[in-house]
């Protein structure tokens, strides 16, 4: 793998960031100047910094002027503004204080610069959660797009930097960093998996799925929507403050047996009620498929998924998430949850029994993993060295690590090198 190792992307540093937003926002002459962007940062960041009654601050933090937003307009379709008749003074303890009103998942607070006072808050933006679907699973998208900066204040020291909800920097410490990745985006969850959904739509055959949809669309929502379903079950984990550990074994098992490397404290009987994610998947896309009109294409299938208030496609979604949460909680008891490519709970509490330390593992920089550079392992907690050293014996393990501090990695073993992914966060 020597050949494929590179220099890894340089992280952009505050100065970068705050020409970016500045660029931004520069279409307007009453925008921010780059000097009250960057003392902008300065203030989210010393307020990231700060506990209100005992929680860490936790906001989001929109820079955008108040008549960017209509008056009678709200979620779950729209953004809902509530200005203050007096702009308060924008600074860390005033946010503190706004925090708890502006509720990290729901709302933002609105900052402009207010004629020569330089940038005040002006105001608190309820956008609804819907937003979160975009990295944390759902069905529903947000149907608007808020084309300002939005700056996350998302745990001590740490400030996320997003533009129509896609995240473009992070400041961590004191590091800046380039966007990370999608992992769900990636050419090795799509391949590994193919063939099971393959299968999985055969299983359905002629007879039970629509003739909207071909064979190989049906297999890409079948793709699609167990996306969905794993960034809901890490995103549960991750918003428990917890971490997690989940693995999935090939299909066939390890060498045959699912337990070789793995000591689960708690087994599962390989029975139909094992197989509830399959019989869910089959029961969504063909209601899709009957839902999309004659010669649909994947994206519109996509898009009925998403966007259709179809009663019973309603009904299957609640009990899909229901399912993912319940994952969720399983991988909250000390050990790996462990599960075949199929998405069935073979065991959890699962402590990964290896020999033999990994010395060496790489970070992907790019989705294909061709651009990596070395990683320190030691510098890992136990988590992680247990699924890298899963991965080393068994090449065919997939598996998420979630630290408590919120951080994900998707861990795998790419041409007898191990390797992960940081995954995208908000």
């Amino acid at each position: 793998m020597s050949e494929m190792v590179a220099t890894a992307p340089s992280p952009i540093d505050l100065a970068g960031m705050v020409a970016q937003l500045y660029r931004l926002l520069n279409d307007r002459p009453d925008c921010p100047s780059q000097e009250e962007i960057r003392r902008a940062c300065d203030i989210l960041f010393s307020s990231s910094l700060l506990k209100e009654e005992g929680r860490p601050v936790r906001a989001r933090v929109i820079l955008a002027p108040p008549d960017a937003f209509p008056l009678s307009d709200g979620p779950p379709d729209g953004v809902h503004a509530i200005r203050f008749t007096t702009p308060h003074a924008f600074s860390s303890n005033e946010i503190k204080r706004l925090s708890p009103a502006a509720s990290f998942f729901h709302s933002a607070v609105a900052v402009w610069p207010d004629r020569d006072r330089g940038l005040r808050i002006w105001g608190i933006l309820n956008t609804g959660p819907r937003w979160m679907n975009l990295v944390a699973g759902g069905r529903k998208p947000a149907s608007h797009s808020i084309l300002h900066p939005i700056i996350h204040v998302r745990d001590p020291g740490w400030l996320l930097f997003y533009h129509d909800y896609q995240l473009i920097g992070e400041w961590r410490g004191r590091e800046f960093y380039g966007p990370r990745l999608d992992v769900f985006q990636s050419r090795l969850l799509r391949e590994r998996f193919a063939h099971l959904r393959l299968h999985l739509v055969q299983e359905l055959g002629d007879k039970c799925l629509p003739q909207t949809l071909s064979q190989e669309d049906y297999s890409e929502l079948c793709h699609l929507v167990s996306l969905q379903f794993v960034k809901r079950v890490i995103n549960l984990v991750r918003t428990s403050g917890h971490g997690g550990t989940v693995v999935f074994l090939p299909s066939t098992g390890v060498d045959g047996d699912p337990f070789r490397w793995i000591d689960c404290k708690y087994t599962s009987e390989s029975d139909e009620a094992g197989r509830r994610f399959p019989h869910l998947m089959k029961k969504i896309i063909r209601r899709v498929g009957q839902l999309c009109p004659e010669g649909s294409t994947i994206e519109d299938a996509w898009q009925v998924f998403r966007t259709s208030k179809d009663a019973e496609l309603d009904r299957l979604e609640e009990a899909f998430f229901e399912l993912a949460r319940f994952f969720s909680d399983l991988m909250l008891v000390d050990g790996a949850m462990v599960l075949d490519q199929g998405v069935r709970v073979l065991g959890f509490g699962g402590e990964i029994q290896v020999s033999h330390n990994v010395f060496r593992v790489f970070q992907a920089h790019d989705l294909d993993g061709t651009v990596l550079t070395d990683w320190n392992v030691q510098s890992d907690g136990t988590r992680h060295r247990a699924v890298y050293r899963l991965c080393s014996v068994e090449p065919g393990v997939i598996g998420f690590v979630i630290s408590q501090d919120s951080q994900v990695r998707m861990i795998a073993n790419v041409e007898d090198s191990v390797m992960f992914w940081m995954h995208s966060m908000v």
